[in-house]
């Protein structure tokens, strides 16, 4: 059995955050996370577009795996606030090479986003 590596890439882009129903005016921040399954060997790299990795108030970051957009303050109902964040996810498998497409099939892919808060900027 020969093995091959596929590398595949996911984009997520953040332009804009438009508060709809949020009421507690604070900072609020978009984390996102890809899980892949363990049945594959495989490796996972997380990056933002500026690529230090670094997580600071005014920009995304990186931090064991998981990707931070910057910190925004929300202050109205119906407020449009512009984030232009971008979270890069590259996973690379360890794939059976006789059976590349049916391998690349049964990897389940979860893309997790999560919104925190805080009414402190310094928390």
């Amino acid at each position: 059995m020969s093995e091959v590596q596929g590398t595949l890439e996911f984009s997520v882009e953040l332009h804009k955050f438009h508060n709809v129903d949020l009421f507690q005016r604070g900072f609020y921040q978009i984390r996102a996370g890809l899980k892949v399954s363990p049945r594959v060997p495989h490796r996972l790299i997380a990056t933002t577009q500026d690529n230090t990795g670094e997580c600071s108030f005014s920009s995304a970051g990186v931090y064991d795996g998981t990707v931070f957009s910057r910190i925004f303050q929300i202050l109205y109902r119906n407020e449009e606030i512009t984030v232009n964040d971008y979270m890069i996810f590259k996973v690379h498998l360890l794939l059976d090479g006789e059976r590349v497409e049916e391998a690349l099939s049964e990897v389940d892919f979860q893309l997790k986003l999560d919104l925190h808060f805080t009414e402190n900027e310094q928390q």
